[in-house]
């Protein structure tokens, strides 16, 4: 999906995993005034194919780069979350796109990492029930949490296709792997320790150097822009206007 004027600044933002475009759309909101925005779903998420392979992280994050070549995307802000977060870290590294920020919220290795053994078919088994429940009913279940995304949540979890367990299988690598060295301001957000405790944050300061922040939002999970979604947009409005980014 691609929104706003092709003559300001473009903002790409991808999603999570289990998500879809739609997901990000009132974060998307905010930009669309001046700036170029692009929402897209990645390969077995919404509307987009679901091929039986290609689900490693250099595969995925292909698809991005292919995305902002067809788009001829440069000097672009990138947001992901979760799985997007690691494919925006991946795609930034390449010389061609040259970002002019990047923001990644919770990158998803560390909760990974905390997940254990049984992630596997515990996914398994929620892909399951996702695919024979009635949007009606998800919509429900999800109403009480994030009533703003109800909606939206159910679309996404209806349309997810199995494909996907092959990115619970293969995981992530720590982001300090995935992108070694930022090349351009970075903000990474991390949801609040006392509602994730899965966070490290002796490993974020680890990787961070002077391009990047680290900030933890108070009383967010791993779907920060879910949980505190005023909160959320003014960090990353913040960010941005500091780096003369925000029209």
């Amino acid at each position: 999906m691609r929104s706003g004027t092709t003559d300001g600044p473009t903002v790409l933002l991808a999603h999570g995993f289990t998500d879809n475009w739609q997901c990000l759309s009132p974060l998307a909101a905010r930009f669309v005034d001046d700036h170029d925005v692009i929402l897209y779903d990645a390969r077995g998420h919404g509307l987009s194919e679901a091929p039986d392979a290609g689900y490693d992280a250099e595969t995925m994050a292909n698809d991005l780069g292919e995305l902002c070549e067809t788009l001829d995307i440069v000097d672009p802000v990138l947001y992901g979350h979760s799985l997007g977060a690691d494919s925006v870290a991946r795609v930034a590294r390449r010389a061609d796109l040259q970002p002019r920020a990047i923001v990644l919220e919770d990158h998803p290795a560390q909760l990974f990492a905390a997940l254990g053994g049984d992630h596997l078919s515990n996914k398994r088994d929620q892909l399951e029930r996702w695919s024979t429940a009635t949007h009606a009913s998800l919509r429900e279940r999800f109403e009480p949490q994030h009533p703003r995304f109800a909606d939206v949540l159910a679309t996404a979890r209806k349309q997810v296709r199995p494909h996907v367990l092959g990115i619970t299988k293969r995981g992530f690598e720590p982001l300090d792997l995935a992108l070694p060295n930022p090349p351009c301001p970075t903000l990474l957000l991390r949801p609040d320790p006392a509602v994730a405790s899965y966070t490290d944050p002796e490993r974020d300061r680890q990787w961070a150097n002077g391009k990047t922040r680290v900030h933890t939002v108070d009383g967010a999970g791993h779907t920060i822009f879910r949980d505190r979604p005023s909160l959320c947009l003014d960090i990353v409005e913040e960010f941005l206007a500091e780096h003369g980014l925000l029209r």
